[in-house]
């Protein structure tokens, strides 16, 4: 007796989930932005340090040089006069000879015959600062501040120089120290707002951000930094003024049209953020993470073409093997088979390729081989597949499908069992054997195939025609 049942709805290829590759999964690479030393006010001016009467001449001098980055041509004379305080300080002042000598100079004066004083130890701690000798430059501040603990300009560049040194604990209490004090610098709340950035505070840096731009109303580095602060913070309207403005001013400035389609993508303005993502990479900004999100945007919205050109150029850059062999998958299961083989195409030599990864490669091939009605290529291609990585559900269960039709039921169950160890692709697996069993006309054990289905999951509610179709099948046999 032949079966009425209903053909199980199983698809020759295996249906990809379709937000597998979605652009909100993935992230544009915004700008790093890195802080940069400012220039401050000159030490001499300041109101909490003095110099000795001996310092004064020679500091005097070297004041406009260092202001001119000429911080090579200020050490070399600091060590013409100072040579055995430099070189304490290089080594670490480790005897706490420095601090020592260190004095207050001021209403206060605590006078030594060979006393330093704490805005030389300033001075000379800014200028290791400019040469990015971070060691010397710390130990020279704090010999300062053990003298005069609270010298707001200290705090403010030792807690500039714990930053430019990934030291944000340090740098936070120094630079809090500072504010506390009641230092109102630009600088001083650049630094604030990149400090909590870097501490993942982005509502903390967009208040110190917008300080320092009542400060410093045209620095492009605050500018930045408050757009990145937005950003991070999830303001969009904000960051999106304030990114139209910037991009008035410099319209090539590829960073700002990768900052203003980042805000447009968390709105849900999906064809915008692609619309801006386009011109940053026209103007440069094609790092492997924005090509493969502007790919994955132009294969939601359906340009297919330019998206697979988007990721042959990612290829080219190192675009990781398992981005690419997901979006395979995907057009396979849209049935894109042109832009497929463009893919394929890219993978002349499989040379520093793994065995799994050429055995995912092979089962696009097949897939490709089946389109092109060249099954006997296909099973090949899916048995190389299987032989290199064993594992391999999607090629053992396309494999089955082919073993199936062939009629091959004993070769396609084997397949199938070994497919369902697979979690992830159990459920169909189950399925496939319950159609080789109806197609054997073994309808009870078919019956309990989609019930156990049905069991693990209830929601299938497509299944129930089937399991009614079968438990009446099972009723006519003989025997019931």
């Amino acid at each position: 007796m032949k079966s009425s049942l209903p053909a199980l709805l199983l698809p020759l290829l295996l249906v990809v989930d379709a937000t597998a590759l979605a652009a909100n999964d993935l992230k544009l690479e915004l700008p790093k932005r890195a802080f940069v030393l400012q220039e401050g006010e000159i030490p001499l001016t300041q109101r909490e340090g003095q110099m000795m009467p001996g310092e004064n001449d020679t500091v005097t001098k070297l004041v406009p040089q260092l202001a001119d980055h000429k911080a090579d041509q200020v050490l070399a004379t600091l060590k013409s006069k100072y040579k055995d305080v430099l070189d304490q300080l290089e080594a670490g002042d480790p005897k706490g000879e420095i601090k020592q000598r260190v004095v207050q100079v001021g209403p206060f004066l605590q006078g030594k015959p060979n006393g330093l004083s704490t805005t030389l130890l300033y001075f000379i701690g800014c200028t290791y600062l400019e040469l990015k000798n971070y060691a010397a430059a710390e130990t020279a501040f704090k010999a300062a501040l053990s003298a005069m603990p609270d010298y707001i300009r200290v705090h403010e560049s030792l807690g500039v120089l714990y930053l430019l040194t990934d030291r944000y604990k340090d740098a936070q209490t120094h630079l809090s120290r500072a504010a506390q004090l009641g230092l109102n610098t630009s600088n001083l709340y650049g630094a604030l707002g990149y400090l909590n950035m870097k501490l993942d505070n982005p509502f903390g840096a967009v208040s110190a951000y917008q300080t320092a731009l009542m400060l410093e109303p045209d620095s492009a580095q605050w500018q930045q930094g408050l757009l990145a602060s937005l950003t991070g913070s999830n303001q969009h309207a904000a960051g999106l003024a304030l990114v139209e403005k910037l991009l008035k001013a410099t319209p090539n400035d590829a960073e700002l049209w990768v900052y203003r389609a980042t805000l447009e993508l968390d709105d849900g303005h999906k064809q915008l953020g692609l619309d801006s993502l386009e011109v940053a990479i026209r103007l440069g900004n094609d790092n492997v993470a924005n090509l493969q999100v502007c790919a994955a945007l132009h294969m939601e919205l359906g340009s297919i073409d330019r998206a697979v050109s988007l990721l042959r150029a990612g290829m080219g850059k190192g675009l990781d093997f398992h981005y690419v062999d997901e979006s395979m998958r995907l057009l396979a299961a849209r049935e894109q088979w042109g832009a497929l083989q463009k893919l394929l195409d890219e993978f002349k030599t499989t040379t520093g390729l793994g065995d799994v990864q050429q055995s995912h490669l092979l089962l696009h091939r097949a897939n490709l081989s089946q389109h092109n009605n060249d099954l006997a290529q296909a099973k090949a291609q899916l048995q190389q597949a299987i032989m290199l990585d064993p594992t391999n559900a999607d090629a053992l269960l396309t494999l089955a499908q082919l073993q199936q039709k062939d009629k091959n039921y004993a070769q396609a169950e084997l397949l199938l069992q070994r497919a369902s160890a697979n979690s992830a692709v159990a459920e169909s697996a189950t399925l496939l054997l319950a159609q080789v069993a109806i197609d054997q006309h073994n309808y009870t054990k078919a019956l309990k195939l989609l019930r156990d289905v049905h069991a693990a999951d209830p929601n299938r509610t497509d299944l129930a025609r089937n399991i009614e179709a079968l438990e009446s099948l099972v009723q006519l046999q003989p025997g019931n």
